[in-house]
């Protein structure tokens, strides 16, 4: 049967076949909780079973206990649905050693008559406490079995526990070893990073406001993603206390998604960029220029007769030549300067767009490209030549015009004999 259905107060399996007992302690306690009372170990299990959801706490008659209620506190031990509840014995007497053992197989506490009601009220507090904090590293071990990492710290950002130790954690080999008590900058190998996450963690406590973001990390010459999500802990008085959040390893995701955008914005011949994302660059770049940005000009070159090498020698060795002239335009040595975006724009047309760079700077680097594709070593092909068109962006520039014009160039480096630069006004 069951004492009491107010909700407000916290609700207590009672299992005594003692009536004088139960009833003494109800009567204590009928201010405080509500009562689930059952006179034998079989009625209290049922009980268990139908309410565990709203049962804070379990009262065992001691005696009870120790004649044949030790498999019952074996059983709730064991149930991982149980693992909040405490046990906590109800002795009528001073208890005999078969009582107490009782306490070893995994009662919480015992209550001795007489029985006074606020030393009851906090023996059986600090039981249910006490197993709430037993459960939570309960917890905390069961989650060491997931791929992610889930974290807690406290208001100062130091953790309370984290259930997974991966590489990017400095720590030794110490079995005993523990994250607890620690901040990121103490533990983690990548200061730049663990600088950023305390300083992440700061705000969050400051604004409340949690955050979703993507760690890139390199140790060992190992490449790891994190995604990271965070969010503040909140006490009863809507203070933040802390920081719960999850760290999932996102590496094979992460270099997927790198890979298709790269495939996405790259030419699958040569490893430039392909025309859609030069000519994206080109715009770009041309909104800087407009918004007060530095000089910038563009090259276009075609290679020279380039059908006859595909007649003459065939399609392959007509890949090979467009992928060596690639690798030229690749090669900084040749242009000069890292400030630049290279691209095939079609066929045997590519486009290099040059930052920081005025006309004549721009005919220079033409000029090198022209002689050092003029001497590559194209296996059993003999030496080929290109023809560059270069012009310099204006202000009143669009990314058509300034195509057209560098087109052009390109068009009058053909009809001056080929194998030559022209700049385009």
């Amino acid at each position: 049967m069951e004492v009491s259905e107010q909700k407000s107060k916290k609700k207590i399996l009672f299992i005594s076949g003692n009536e004088k007992v139960s009833g003494e302690i109800c009567t204590l306690l009928t201010n405080k909780y509500s009562f689930y009372l059952a006179d034998n170990l079989n009625a209290g299990e049922q009980l268990l079973e139908q309410h565990y959801s709203e049962i804070s706490a379990i009262l065992l008659d001691s005696m009870l206990a120790a004649e044949n209620g030790r498999n019952f506190i074996k059983y709730v031990e064991d149930e991982p649905k149980f693992m909040f509840i405490p046990i906590v014995l109800a002795a009528p007497a001073i208890p005999l050693n078969e009582e107490i053992d009782c306490l070893s197989l995994g009662a919480v506490d015992i209550i001795v008559s007489p029985f006074h009601k606020v030393l009851t009220e906090r023996r059986i507090e600090n039981a249910i406490r006490l197993k709430d904090s037993a459960s939570f590293y309960e917890i905390e071990r069961i989650l060491k079995a997931l791929p992610s990492n889930i974290y807690l710290k406290d208001a100062d950002c130091k953790y309370i526990f984290a259930t997974q130790y991966w590489n990017h954690l400095q720590h030794d080999d110490d079995p005993d070893w523990t994250i607890r008590g620690k901040t990121d900058i103490e533990i983690r190998k990548d200061r730049e990073n663990a600088i950023a996450a305390m300083e992440a963690d700061k705000e969050l406590m400051r604004t409340g406001k949690g955050a979703s973001y993507i760690i890139e990390i390199n140790n060992d010459n190992v490449q790891e993603f994190f995604e990271v999500i965070k969010q503040p802990v909140w006490d009863e008085n809507q203070k933040i206390c802390g920081i719960v959040g999850l760290i999932n390893n996102v590496t094979e995701h992460e270099k997927l998604k790198n890979k298709l955008k790269l495939a996405a914005d790259t030419d699958g011949l040569t490893g430039l960029l392909n025309r859609r994302k030069i000519q994206s660059k080109i715009e770009n770049n041309l909104q800087g220029l407009k918004s007060g940005g530095v000089s910038m000009s563009v090259i276009m070159l075609d290679i020279d007769n380039f059908k006859c090498i595909n007649d003459t020698y065939g399609h392959k060795e007509g890949d090979m030549v467009i992928k060596t002239l690639a690798g030229i335009l690749m090669d900084e040595k040749v242009i000069g300067t890292s400030d630049y975006f290279a691209g095939r724009w079609g066929g045997e047309e590519f486009m290099v767009l040059l930052n920081n760079t005025e006309l004549s700077e721009a005919e220079e680097i033409a000029e090198r490209i022209r002689v050092s594709f003029g001497t590559a070593d194209l296996g059993g092909i003999p030496p080929q030549t290109i023809s560059l068109g270069v012009a310099q962006a204006g202000l009143c520039d669009s990314a058509d015009t300034l195509c057209t014009r560098v087109d052009m160039g390109l068009y009058n480096a053909k009809e001056s004999g080929k194998n030559t630069v022209k700049a385009a006004y």
